[in-house]
């Protein structure tokens, strides 16, 4: 299904009279537009930022929902016939694990683009077990797609702090082969990945190996110790064809004063 044209307009109409978070959980609240829908209607919202769905994680969401039925319904947005998920992409999957036609659903219709975009975010960032380079690649895409016009705009609508938002975006410049052992690790604290890129490229996944075993205070002061190159001490004698130049930075002036009177003492030894 080729996607529709984002209106980008549509991104002003965004009330401002609450976060994003308090319009998701009072949708939520409403009892009276939950109906069931069709699975095979819905389409995944293409700014949803959990890429990767773990089948054992998966296989236990649709055990609970066996045993305890749907305990939330899911959030779509209608538009005509088009139904997108805003939130509960995992419900979904899980029923159809299941082998269920229908799933139950809260209806927000003709939702604008930019909250089809930010609320799954909301959404994701409320998880524990939230990973930060999906939570990345979704806030790069909302604004490479001008959903908002910046980073602090969207750091406002989704409720995190400007700098916990730079530094999430940092992530993605750290080199592929490690982001790809970082999601495997399910390492997440995003204030050592970020701090991470100012170690060079050719050390930085043998420094990621032991700070992610580390506390975060232990991790940061060990990147900070690594990224601090020694400076290499200048000899303090040089001697070249015909002369000799001695560096007294760091002696103390009566050292100087005796060092002097010593070099002195040595031409005046030639002269003889």
């Amino acid at each position: 299904m080729q996607r529709k044209k984002i209106d980008y307009s549509l991104a002003k109409k965004i009330s401002q009279n609450a976060a994003l978070t308090e319009q998701l959980q009072a949708v939520e609240k409403i009892p009276e537009i939950v109906i069931e829908v069709p699975l095979s209607k819905l389409i995944s919202n293409p700014y949803q930022p959990r890429i990767q769905m773990e089948p054992e994680a998966l296989r236990e969401l649709s055990n609970s929902i066996a045993e305890n039925g749907l305990l939330q319904p899911i959030v779509v947005s209608k538009d005509g016939e088009v139904l997108t998920i805003i939130a509960g992409h995992r419900r979904a999957e899980a029923h159809k694990l299941l082998g269920k036609e229908l799933i139950k659903a809260i209806i927000m219709d003709k939702v604008v683009h930019a909250q089809l975009a930010l609320l799954p975010l909301v959404e994701n960032l409320q998880r524990s077990d939230m990973d930060p380079i999906e939570n990345a690649i979704a806030f790069k895409k909302i604004l490479d797609d001008h959903i908002v016009e910046s980073q602090n705009e969207l750091a406002e609508k989704v409720g995190v702090s400007k700098s916990w938002l730079s530094k999430t975006l940092s992530i993605l410049r750290l080199p592929s082969t490690l982001l790809v052992k970082i999601q495997a690790d399910k390492y997440s604290d995003i204030t050592v990945l970020s701090a991470l890129n100012k170690i060079p490229e050719n050390q930085i996944e043998k420094i990621y190996n032991v700070v992610k075993l580390m506390q975060r205070n232990e991790a940061l002061e060990m990147i900070k110790k690594a990224v601090l190159k020694p400076t290499k001490e200048k000899s303090k004698i040089e001697i070249s064809k015909n002369k000799v130049v001695i560096n007294t930075s760091g002696l103390s002036k009566v050292n100087q004063d005796k060092l002097s009177t010593l070099l002195k003492d040595i031409e005046r030894l030639f002269e003889k």
